[in-house]
């Protein structure tokens, strides 16, 4: 009798089989876009996890939304970027610092306060990335 595959990961396989065409075929605005795509998927899913009763801390969505956030902040253009890299610079440091005070406090607040900050960036770009 053959093994049946679980749902959830045959859905994971194909959403990853997408995400890495959709890397393949985006302009930099458009990776850019992907990477908050990712980090708000994050962040949404570390809220669900801990409304289940998971910590914040050592949640994969919360490793996986700090890797981004330090993904997007090495990626800054400080040659091009002009007063706005030292924002989002800024920002990406005191999204990670909440993030990590979140997770010592397990404050999901502080994760939805983080993820509505970002969210309205993560627009902005998505328009740019069009």
């Amino acid at each position: 009798m053959l093994a049946r595959t679980h749902p959830a990961l045959a859905n994971q396989h194909y959403r990853n089989m997408e995400l890495q065409s959709r890397v393949a075929s985006a302009s930099p605005h458009g990776l850019v876009s992907l990477l908050y795509e990712e980090l708000l998927r994050s962040l949404d899913l570390l809220v669900v996890t801990v409304g289940r009763g998971s910590p914040i801390s050592g949640n994969p969505h919360h490793i996986k939304a700090l890797s981004i956030l330090i993904a997007l902040d090495s990626s800054i253009d400080f040659d091009n970027g002009g007063d706005l890299a030292g924002v989002l610079q800024r920002i990406y440091t005191s999204a990670v610092r909440t993030l990590n005070h979140a997770a010592q406090a397990n404050n999901v607040d502080e994760v939805t306060e983080v993820r509505s900050a970002l969210s309205e960036i993560a627009y902005a770009w998505a328009a740019l990335a069009k």
